[in-house]
Formats: C-alpha cells, structure tokens, sequence
C-alpha cells in the first residue's frame, strides 16, 4: 500500500472510531494519552489515578501512540464514553450501575441543588508500552447540572494497579470515611507535537504536581476540581473543570451525601 492511500485509510479509520462520542467540556478525562517516541522508556509503574482523570478527549488519539518500546506492565489508561450508552432517565442510570458496579452508591440530587441530568457507560483498557491491551474495566458516570454548570459524578471497581491518592491531597475523615480533595493545574496541548511542555512543567508533571494532556488544537491551561475516596472496594469521584461558586467544603459535603446514602 503507497503512503497517500495509508494515509487515507488511517484517517477513515479515525474519523470512524470516532463517531458516537461525546466530549463536553466537564468531561475533558476520558484518555489517558501519552505521545511516545522511540527511545528506551522508564520501567513501568502504576499510574497515578490523575492519569486517567485528567486526560484528553479524542479518542483517535490512543491511535497515534507509536515507536513504543516493547515492555511488561501496565503503563496508560485509555478510556472512552460512547454517546450511544447514556441515559437521561435516573432509574434506568441506576439499574446499570447495580448491573456493572454493583453495590455502588449514588444519589439523584444534592442538597446544594446539583441534579442529575445524564449517566454514561464508560471503558477503560489499561495498556502496556506496546499498546497491548492488558485489561479493561467498565465504569459509571452522572452528569449534574444546576444552573448551567456541570459536574460529573464517578464509580468504578479498585484496580490494583491505580493510585488513588497524592500527597497534594487535602484530606478529611468524612462518615468514617478518609475523602480526598485536590485542585489541580493542568495544560492540553496538541497531539501532533507541535507544542510541548517545558522542562519545569515536565518535571512538575513526574512530580505528580500538575497534568500534561493531549487533544486540544492549541495550548490550554486549566485547573481541575475533585474529590475522591475509597469505600468497599469502590472507587468514587465527584469532579469539574468549572465549580462555578462551589468550595472545597461544598466537595466534601456532596462526598458526605453519597457516602451516607
């Protein structure tokens, strides 16, 4: 095949596996994409739960990870919404949520006026350098809105292989429960290399400080609010790009509501 018909065929592929996707702004998190070259890689190590969190939204872009060394363990986690698997009906959300994370907790409105508004299915594959899928997990995710403004709610099953906390945290014992907050600064910068971090930001970024995304059509700074925590095997995560007038004790709060439902 000569290079302008691969070429082609490559975009098609894309621009199919793309279709059916949503990609809000609140929802700026759904792959955890890193643009790797040739050179030898670091060994391998848990990813931190940012990682995923804090991710671009194209999902085409998982397909551009090229010349990664071949290697053992799990290093990315890539993760789509598919705008087919969402429900605007609350019952219907919440029988999914009991058929995929069952014992999961979730409420239909919090007392500060968050209301639910949509429920996604969510995948995520957990890849090695190779791109080799080593795993993969389902997990569930709410939409509330209250006067124009978003947040999206999170459960899914503890992987061993994530981590789920930071020594930035903020934390709380909340209901017999130790909850987490961060806020966390962040930059998108295009896919195609034409942008990059600099090396202060890079090292910011290993420190586990702030995240370094990929998907945007030119650098973005940002800043991303959540609250996370623990419970049953579970993992749980309220979180937003734009918190509107909440404070970090309106985050522990609405942790405090799930958790007591």
């Amino acid at each position: 095949m000569d290079e302008l018909k691969m070429e082609r065929t490559i975009r098609e592929t894309m621009k199919t596996t793309a279709e059916g996707l949503k990609a809000p702004d609140q929802l700026k998190t759904r792959i955890d994409f890193a643009l790797r070259s040739g050179e030898p890689q670091a060994p391998a190590r848990r990813r931190p739960r940012w990682g995923k969190k804090l991710a671009a939204v194209c999902l085409v872009a998982a397909l551009a990870v090229t010349g990664a060394v071949a290697g053992s363990g799990v290093v990315g986690w890539y993760s789509s919404t598919m705008l087919n698997q969402n429900w605007t009906n609350f019952g219907k959300t919440a029988e999914y949520v009991q058929e995929h994370v069952p014992g999961a907790k979730y409420v239909e409105a919090f007392s500060n006026g968050y209301t639910f508004d949509r429920g996604y299915e969510n995948t995520t594959d957990k890849k090695d350098e190779s791109g080799n899928t080593l795993g993969s997990f389902t997990s569930v995710m709410m939409d509330y809105e209250k006067d124009g403004t978003e947040l999206t709610f999170e459960v899914e099953p503890v992987q061993e292989d994530g981590e789920y906390t930071s020594p930035y945290d903020t934390v709380r014992t909340v209901a017999d429960t130790e909850v987490h907050y961060r806020e966390m600064k962040g930059i998108t910068l295009p896919p195609d290399g034409s942008t990059e971090p600099t090396a202060e930001e890079q090292a910011a970024f290993e420190r586990g400080e702030i995240n370094i995304a990929y998907g945007s059509s030119e650098r973005e700074e940002n800043t991303f609010y959540r609250v996370s925590w623990i419970e049953d095997g579970l993992s749980y995560s309220i979180y937003t790009y734009n918190p509107a007038t909440l404070t970090a004790d309106d985050f522990f709060q609405m942790a405090q509501e799930v958790i007591e439902a």
